[in-house]
Order: C-alpha cells, then sequence, then structure tokens
C-alpha cells in the first residue's frame, strides 16, 4: 500500500511557460524547479545573490576585456551563437553612456551649441539653419533675452542628448549592412556590430575628454584628431575580425565607416539642438 509521502502523483508543471517538468530545469524555457522550502529561505537568498554579483563581474571584465583588447570579438561571439559569456550588446552601450556622464556630467559633445547655426554650411554646422533668428522670434514670445532663451535650450539639450543617443545605431547599421551585406546578408550582425563599436568610441570618448578636461581649460577641435585616428584604427581590426576582409579592404571600408559614423554624429548632435528650440 502507497502512503502518502506528501508529493502529488500528477508531474508538476513549469511556474513559467506550463511544461512538463522532469528535472531540475525547464527544458523549454530553462526555469528552475521551485521548491518554496529551499527557495524561499534567507540562505538561499544569500547564495543567489553573491552567484549573480560574481558571475556579473566575471562576464563584465571578460566583455570589457574583449571590448577594447580585441576588436570585433564581442560581434564575432554574438552572431556564432556565443552569448552567454558576454554581456548584452546594449546593455554595454547602456553602461558605456552611463560612465561618460558619470565623469563629464555637463559634456557638450552629444550636442552643439545654438549659436552655431548661421544659416550656412560648415565644419560646426552641417544643416544650414538660421538658429539666431528663431531664438530672437522665442525671446519675443516669451518676453525674455536671447542669451536666456540659449541657456534654456543649452540645459534641456543637455539632458535630452543622453536619452536619444541609440538613434544613431539603427542608421550606421544601415550603412554598414549597404557596405557587407555579401558577408553577411542579415542586417542584425551589422546592428550589433554598430553597437558594440560605438560602446568602445563612448568609453574612449570619455576617457579623452576626462584627461583634457584636467589638463587643458579648452577643448580646440584639433585635440580631438587623435580620438577619431584611435577610432578609426580599432574599426580596421573589427573590420578584419568580424568581415574576414583583407588589408586594403578593411582601410578602405574602415575609414569609409568611421568617417559615416563622424557625419552622422555631428547630424545628430546638430538634429537635437534645433528639435530643442523648436519645440521650446
Amino acid at each position: 500500500m502507497n502512503r502518502n509521502t506528501g508529493t502529488s502523483n500528477h508531474p508538476e508543471s513549469c511556474r513559467v511557460c506550463g511544461a512538463e517538468l522532469n528535472g531540475k530545469f525547464c527544458c523549454t524555457c530553462g526555469e528552475r524547479r521551485f521548491d518554496p522550502k529551499k527557495d524561499l529561505s534567507l540562505l538561499k537568498f544569500i547564495e543567489h545573490s553573491v552567484d549573480v554579483s560574481i558571475h556579473f563581474d566575471a562576464k563584465f571584465f571578460k566583455t570589457i576585456k574583449k571590448l577594447f583588447f580585441y576588436p570585433g570579438s564581442l560581434t564575432l561571439d554574438f552572431i556564432s551563437g556565443r552569448r552567454v559569456i558576454n554581456m548584452k550588446p546594449f546593455q554595454l552601450f547602456i553602461f558605456a553612456g552611463f560612465i561618460f556622464y558619470f565623469l563629464l556630467p555637463g559634456a557638450d559633445s552629444y550636442h552643439s551649441s545654438v549659436w552655431d547655426f548661421n544659416g550656412k554650411f560648415s565644419l560646426q554646422s552641417f544643416i544650414p539653419y538660421n538658429g539666431y533668428n528663431e531664438i530672437v522670434e522665442k525671446s519675443i514670445k516669451y518676453h525674455t533675452t536671447t542669451e536666456r532663451v540659449a541657456n534654456a535650450v543649452t540645459e534641456r539639450t543637455m539632458h535630452s542628448s543622453k536619452l536619444f543617443l541609440f538613434v544613431i545605431i539603427p542608421f550606421w547599421a544601415f550603412i554598414l549592412y549597404a557596405l557587407f551585406y555579401r558577408s553577411n546578408s542579415f542586417y542584425i550582425p551589422h546592428l550589433v556590430f554598430s553597437v558594440h563599436c560605438y560602446s568602445f568610441f563612448i568609453f574612449v570618448h570619455a576617457l579623452y575628454l576626462y584627461v583634457l578636461s584636467k589638463f587643458m581649460n579648452s577643448e580646440p577641435l584639433s585635440y580631438f584628431i587623435p580620438l577619431f585616428g584611435i577610432f578609426a584604427i580599432y574599426l580596421f581590426f573589427a573590420v578584419r575580425k568580424v568581415y574576414q576582409t583583407g588589408i586594403a579592404v578593411s582601410i578602405i571600408k574602415g575609414l569609409t565607416i568611421c568617417l559615416s559614423f563622424l557625419i552622422l554624429l555631428e547630424l545628430y548632435r546638430e538634429s537635437i539642438t534645433l528639435f530643442t528650440l523648436h519645440f521650446l
């Protein structure tokens, strides 16, 4: 005669997807079998918290190491299906943005000055728009000075530019897709490549500006030539790694995507400022 052992004769179902459980983990979604006596205990909670922290640290340092010293390796891991060992692409991107604005909260690298728009095309303004006229109109509308309008735009743009950095990524990825569609006909690998390279740029940009801020009172345009030189070299090795191209092709296409990135970045800087000015 079978005694009641406290267990049910019916198979237990996964609490996430409802699939039948035949072991410690669900074969459908990977969720662990839930045991209230163990999983809701203080010891288990501490164990889980420590385990997550250790795994996050290990994954973080491994990801950063690959990002800085092995250009293209993160993207190659992702498109090859080796994804658990690294941070997720956009997780890395968000962290890079956090570091940038933690080190340089008042940086204006990702938005333009409203005074740069003089109605003509120049290195300071790709968009031929006369911003001064609109500043005057806003000052009349709000019965204030042009300086206060400009300061309000700068303050708002400084915050909004941090939130919309990601909009550059899909456009840059489309350029990558156009250049390398024969190597990979899927759009997502190019998107992931752009996220990883953009993350590298943000990290290096933050460190570069932070060092300049400690030694220089101003930052002339010429100071940024080494930064973009570093980025161009990085892209060369990343392209070689991911797309398996020759040296000549890697140089040409690496410079092309570097130049396209700089153009997109400048268009973003100007657009975010004009958008803020228009809707002020």
